[in-house]
């Protein structure tokens, strides 16, 4: 690290008081018990590494970086320690000492190259299709079967789209929609329920064709120079003063744009400016949605027996940006829910990014619990605004619980078309996204 960042870490880490207010609710040290793996004991390492007490072993590594950078101590610490800001500096210097292990640096160049991305992915559709459904059932990556992850789209969803999508009648507004990765390539269904919804709402969408992958797995993993380019273009593209909101369906690609890009320009020392203009420009589709439920016309008569439908908080969502209510009202005005609220809705499911597939006995405990509390509702489905909580949450539930996991507004979708929840696989029999 450098002066500034060295600096900066030591007067967060001298905030820390030890009162262990962060212990108990961190979803890791709930797994292991061991003082290392919680926030105040890796808040105390890092304290006794810039003090120069203890070098940056393997051991010191291995404890960086099993943390799912939830911002549960964050937002339990009474002394305001930035934990995750720490970790993300420990990270990045981490990545310059050791380098990034080279399967995540080949997914992250790939990641960073929307053109590569965008052949490769075709290219591999079928094969991959293929490969998934008839030889590698049996495979696991992580603790999930490989035969329940997420199959690429047919098509791209944004190569459906060309210009603007005008809604019928006369435009009550123009937003701009990022799709993210995950819609574009394996959620189409996702992206088709937005684009539904937003039309209804009379607006103007337009999914700009310059769009990149956010970027934030890299960078969250300690790697700021891949994604800096794909950060510049996306603050370039969506930050034109052209629209009245840039909406996302991923709850992390939202994180990115409202927290995570100005962190990484301000370390490089680049200009903010625009990256501001983005961040008040940028709300979770859901949050616009809510704002608006009341001017959509809802379909009352095509459903005699309600749904019960519980909610998970993503992480990225509700603590990185503050988003807990928009999605509970939105599927609480909906005639075909009755929606229930599960324990410990806010708790982390264990998907992490790639912590499911680097730590997947940790993972494992943490995700059972989720799926726990999502059985004890009794719900036949859960809905959350986060893919990947989407892919770790039903890719460990069994056969048996025939519960669907889905986006908020796939269940707003139908509530708008009449279609039943028979349209949705359930989880351990169809791979849900």
């Amino acid at each position: 690290m450098d002066h500034q960042e060295t600096q900066e870490t030591k007067d967060i880490v001298n905030r820390c008081n030890k009162c262990g207010l962060c212990t108990s609710s961190c979803p890791v040290y709930q797994q292991v018990l061991i003082e290392a793996a919680n926030p105040r004991g890796r808040i105390q390492l890092v304290k006794y590494f810039l003090e120069g007490k203890i070098p940056f072993s393997k051991r010191f590594k291995e404890i960086i970086l099993t943390c799912l950078l939830c911002e549960t101590c964050v937002v339990n610490c009474p002394s305001g320690v930035r934990h995750d800001q720490v970790f993300n500096n420990l990270r990045a210097e981490l990545v310059k000492q050791y380098g990034l292990n080279w399967k995540k640096r080949l997914v992250f160049q790939l990641l960073t190259n929307e053109k590569l991305l965008h052949s490769s992915i075709i290219f591999a559709r079928l094969g991959r299709n293929w490969l998934i459904e008839n030889l590698a059932k049996g495979m696991r990556i992580g603790n999930i079967p490989a035969g329940k992850l997420p199959l690429v789209n047919p098509r791209p969803f944004r190569d459906q789209f060309a210009g603007v999508i005008c809604p019928d009648g006369e435009p009550k507004g123009r937003i701009f929609y990022f799709t993210g990765c995950f819609t574009n390539y394996f959620a189409g269904n996702v992206g088709q329920a937005v684009v539904n919804v937003l039309k209804k709402l009379r607006l103007e969408i337009e999914i700009p064709a310059a769009e990149d992958c956010c970027g934030i797995a890299a960078i969250l993993s300690g790697e700021r120079d891949l994604p800096l380019k794909n950060v510049q273009q996306n603050i370039s593209t969506l930050s034109r003063a052209r629209v009245d909101a840039v909406l996302v369906d991923c709850a992390t690609c939202g994180a990115a744009f409202r927290k995570e890009y100005i962190d990484l320009l301000k370390r490089k020392g680049l200009d903010t400016t625009q990256a501001e203009i983005l961040k008040g420009k940028t709300q979770d589709v859901m949050e616009y949605v809510a704002e608006r439920i009341d001017e959509l016309p809802l379909r009352k008569d095509y459903t005699s027996e309600k749904i019960r439908v519980t909610y998970h908080d993503p992480c990225h969502l509700v603590r990185a940006q503050g988003v807990s209510s928009a999605p509970r009202k939105i599927l609480q005005a909906l005639p075909q829910v009755e929606y229930v609220e599960m324990e410990e809705a806010n708790a982390c499911c264990g998907g992490g990014g790639t912590f499911q597939f680097d730590f997947p006995e940790v993972a494992k405990g943490i995700t059972g619990k989720k799926i726990k509390r999502i059985r004890e509702t009794g719900a036949r489905v859960v809905a959350t605004g986060c893919p990947g909580c989407r892919v770790t949450i039903g890719g460990n539930m069994d056969e048996q619980d025939r519960i669907a996991v889905l986006h908020p507004l796939q269940l707003l979708d139908s509530a708008l078309t009449g279609k039943g929840l028979d349209k949705f696989p359930f989880a351990g029999t169809g791979r849900l996204c």
